[in-house]
């Protein structure tokens, strides 16, 4: 059953749910898309606000949410078509999200890094819109 619908997107609850938490939506493409970058603009503007009106739906029930894209394999994206997870959030939920090591990285090597993410950026973004 549809928590919401547009003419591109449509919203739902997961059977999955944290422990303790009561509305884990996703918010998908009506289409099939693997990958976000896959999604044409017009339908990523309209992912976009999708998940904005129903991150503001669990925000009347909850602290806040969690929105989350799992984009590849590598990324534990199980199901192959680009959805976004909100998990509604509340202080002390006992959800761990987060759970990898931070560490910080030298400021050479931050730069660096920063300058090359620039140029594929510019790179991938001449090569057309969708």
């Amino acid at each position: 059953m549809p928590v919401h619908e547009t003419e591109r997107t449509i919203s739902f609850l997961s059977i999955d749910f944290p422990k303790g938490e009561d509305g884990h939506t996703l918010v998908i493409p009506k289409k099939h898309y693997e990958s976000i970058e896959d999604v044409p603009n017009i339908t990523q503007l309209e992912l976009i606000k999708h998940v904005s009106l129903i991150a503001k739906v669990i925000r009347n029930e909850h602290g806040g949410c969690n929105i989350l894209l799992n984009d590849g394999a590598p990324a534990e994206q199980t199901i192959m078509h680009t959805h976004f997870h909100l998990v509604p959030r509340d202080k002390d939920d006992g959800i761990e999200i987060e759970l990898w090591t931070r560490t910080r990285m030298p400021k050479e090597k931050y730069t660096k890094l920063c300058h090359k993410f620039r140029k594929l950026a510019k790179k991938h973004s001449k090569k057309g819109k969708k």
